[in-house]
């Protein structure tokens, strides 16, 4: 479709109109127009009533904030470490299944190895440790639960880039949560 066709058709006037407006009087509405879309996203316009392009920017952001409070809030609950190895957790199993399963991402969490939780601390014994680890992987999982499962899908593909968009604290910081968490699970 060509231009003059487009923007007869987006402005529903005719031919002379259109003529009249962009050459004689030069409005610049067709520039901005021209500037701003092209042809196909306009011809895709009028078919659907919208622009792919434009849908997908306003979902990318939405997906990446909704993800990066996911992560934070990830680290609120555990710490850095954790949360990142929950995020490794979330995008290798989603390669493996090809699509973001809960079940499968909650047998993953509660099968997973210490490890992932790496609490290292000396202070407390081995059944207490046992015990936070069980209330992190149930907390984990709430979390997850929570979450879209376009938001999961977003995290599993783009863990690099939410990592570096979420200001990320030093490895070493100490996790005064764990000891909170244990209280609550004591008392």
């Amino acid at each position: 479709m060509t231009n003059e066709k487009l923007m007869i058709e987006l402005f529903g006037f005719s031919s002379p109109t259109y003529y009249k407006w962009s050459k004689h009087e030069k409005r610049r509405i067709f520039d901005l127009i021209n500037y701003a879309f092209s042809n196909n996203e306009l011809e895709e316009f009028l078919k659907t009533g919208k622009i792919s392009k434009i849908e997908n920017v306003g979902n990318e952001s939405h997906l990446l904030e909704n993800a990066i409070k996911f992560y934070k809030k990830c680290k609120h609950i555990t710490n850095y470490k954790i949360a990142k190895n929950l995020l490794l957790l979330l995008e290798k199993n989603y390669k493996e299944n090809l699509s973001v399963n809960i079940e499968k991402i909650a047998e993953d969490i509660y099968c997973s190895s210490d490890k992932l939780f790496d609490i290292d601390n000396e202070n407390t014994s081995l059944k207490q440790q046992n015990e936070v680890i069980i209330s992190m992987k149930f907390v984990l999982f709430n979390l997850i639960q929570k979450q879209e499962c376009s938001v999961l899908e977003y995290i599993c593909k783009n863990r690099n880039i939410i990592e570096k968009k979420s200001n990320l604290p030093s490895k070493n910081l100490t996790n005064k949560y764990l000891n909170k968490i244990y209280h609550l699970s004591t008392v």
